[in-house]
């Protein structure tokens, strides 16, 4: 004859139930929070789609969000790769393009990469604590727009195209038709201040 459950087996049995009803509805919640949400990062373990409306929110500074994944993403596909190139080509105020390893005017201590509208000029940190400062140099105030794709308002990113990969910068305020920010020597923009093959472009 079977012996009869005990009161506590089934207790446990209905516990263990529950807690796996909750548990799949907790995760079934959160996925559907993601799909409705502007994350552009991956569902499952699989890629969201990247929509033309967020590669232009992400190149005219009006995507609200972590750029990095963003941007991550865009760099390994080679379709969203060349949107995005021909969007930031439509809506930067200036660009610089790849440039020979000869026309850098380098010293031991700066890294100075001309452009026709603007230069590019990497230092040191004078204490030595790994800080690199960042200056960009107009050749006339942006504002007022020029002849070399200067032209519209206020300079706010600084986007880099390393060998397809992308990066970016927020920018302060202009002082004097120069733009100054401190990174960590690491940072990816830097790197790519030094890669003569990087090409920028400026929102």
């Amino acid at each position: 004859m079977t012996p009869a459950s005990s009161p506590d087996s089934s207790t446990v049995d209905r516990e263990t139930a529950e807690l796996r009803l909750t548990n799949r509805l907790s995760f079934e919640a959160v996925m559907v929070a993601l799909a409705q949400s502007g994350d552009p990062t991956s569902i499952g373990g699989t890629p969201r789609v990247i929509p033309f409306r967020m590669l232009h929110k992400l190149a005219t500074g009006s995507y609200e969000g972590d750029v990095t994944p963003l941007l991550d993403q865009i760099s390994q596909d080679f379709n969203k790769r060349r949107q995005f190139r021909g969007i930031l080509g439509t809506v930067s105020i200036a660009r610089q393009q790849q440039q020979a390893a000869a026309a850098s005017r380098d010293s031991a201590s700066t890294k100075n990469r001309p452009g026709p509208a603007f230069d590019l000029v990497l230092s040191a940190s004078s204490r030595d604590d790994g800080a690199i400062y960042l200056q960009i140099k107009f050749h006339t105030n942006p504002s007022q727009g020029a002849e070399d794709d200067l032209d519209g308002p206020r300079p706010t990113m600084l986007f880099a195209d390393c060998d397809g990969h992308f990066t970016m910068v927020r920018l302060p305020e202009m002082m004097d038709d120069t733009i100054q920010i401190m990174l960590d020597q690491s940072h990816a923009i830097v790197q790519a201040v030094r890669d003569p093959e990087t090409e920028f472009f400026i929102r």
